[in-house]
């Protein structure tokens, strides 16, 4: 479902490896990755979105709900082109901040 990546500065990666995150897969992943945050005590996280092909609006909704619990410490990285379309046309980019790699996500912090 995801990888979790400690990296520096207590901020994690998520590396979403699903293709496609529907509505029927959205309370799964909306749990285990609350859970996640709540064990490991996570203040920062990029979601990495390489992998993902396709997303629901209510998967968009788990991305408005973590960047709403980490008190807007949620980025969203590496978005294909539909993918951003979505999050664009959603107005999520002026909710949490989109960046096209990893890289770039990690430094905003």
């Amino acid at each position: 479902m995801f990888q979790l990546i400690e990296q520096e500065n207590d901020i994690y990666v998520v590396k979403i490896e699903m293709s496609e995150v529907h509505t029927l897969d959205v309370p799964e992943l909306k749990e285990k990755l609350q859970q996640t945050i709540i064990s490991k005590g996570i203040k920062k996280m990029v979601i990495d979105l390489s992998n993902v092909k396709m997303i629901t609006s209510s998967g968009i909704g788990i991305f408005l709900n973590i960047n709403q619990s980490l008190k807007s410490g949620l980025r969203l990285a590496a978005p294909n082109q539909e993918v951003r379309k979505v999050l664009e046309l959603t107005k999520v980019t002026s909710v949490i901040k989109v960046f096209d790699t990893n890289e770039m996500a990690l430094q905003s912090f």
